[in-house]
């Protein structure tokens, strides 16, 4: 046994002798076997409706940074249903990918059962009003930028916060999974990477290559042109968006 497996061991000894303890998955590098120096060790602890708390935290064990959650099934659930509106799988695949530690009951199990089902259904589409108003939130985010360029101001925070803005658009739009912007670069451009993050549907190769392009520019002018390239695609790629005829106007009910 290594001895981060001895440390998890020791960690785990603190809540699986408890009445409300239902089972621990073991998540993220560890799980997937991917991990290195810089990685913590991600345990999610399931436990009974009882339980009238939840926790998310750190700790240390034997040099190892734990952090773990601890969540009520029913809060868990929920997770799960917050995420399919926000088109993320990411709880789902933490019960899908994870490895099981404990399922005392087969709550783990039923949970994982559950999500399975969820990643085969397609996401919400947005409503033509929602995504008005993310058109109009991005023109305005553009705007800044360039009112920035003019007056001659540091626009680097502005640039990579629209650049942000766009990825998330841009999946919103076209209801693909999120992925983590941290690992985006490596999930678009390395397949083998992708596939250990579980990615089925992918952006098409023009929205990866204007993407580069925003990493790659090094200059004010490089950057001011590879963000109007992606802003224009990302826009386009759902009808287009004409600030003079705006309109955010729904019933109240």
């Amino acid at each position: 046994m290594e001895n981060w497996q001895k440390a998890l061991d020791k960690f785990l000894e603190n809540y699986i002798h408890q009445d409300w303890f239902e089972g621990a998955l073991l998540c993220g590098s560890y799980a997937s076997g991917n991990q290195n120096e810089f990685s913590d060790i991600d345990v999610t602890i399931i436990a009974s409706n009882s339980l009238t708390w939840q926790e998310k935290s750190n700790c240390f064990v034997d040099g190892f940074l734990m952090e773990y959650t601890i969540n009520p099934i029913s809060r868990f659930e929920e997770y799960m249903e917050e995420s399919l509106k926000e088109h993320d799988y990411t709880n789902q695949y933490l019960l899908l990918y994870g490895k099981i530690l404990y399922d005392t009951h087969g709550e783990i199990q039923k949970l994982r059962e559950k999500a399975a089902l969820q990643v085969k259904q397609p996401f919400k589409p947005l409503s033509d009003y929602e995504k008005n108003f993310i058109k109009y939130y991005l023109w305005d985010r553009y705007d800044e930028l360039l009112s920035l360029s003019k007056k001659n101001l540091h626009l680097d925070l502005q640039y990579w916060s629209l650049v942000d803005a766009l990825i998330t658009a841009y999946y919103n739009f076209h209801n693909l999974a999120h992925v983590p912007h941290s690992k985006i670069e490596q999930i678009l451009t390395n397949p083998e990477f992708a596939k250990r993050y579980h990615i089925k549907d992918m952006p098409p190769k023009e929205f990866i290559q204007m993407l580069m392009n925003c990493f790659d520019a090094q200059n004010k002018e490089q950057k001011l042109t590879a963000v109007k390239n992606f802003y224009d695609f990302v826009m386009n790629s759902d009808g287009g968006f004409d600030i003079g005829k705006f309109r955010g106007k729904r019933d109240l009910k």
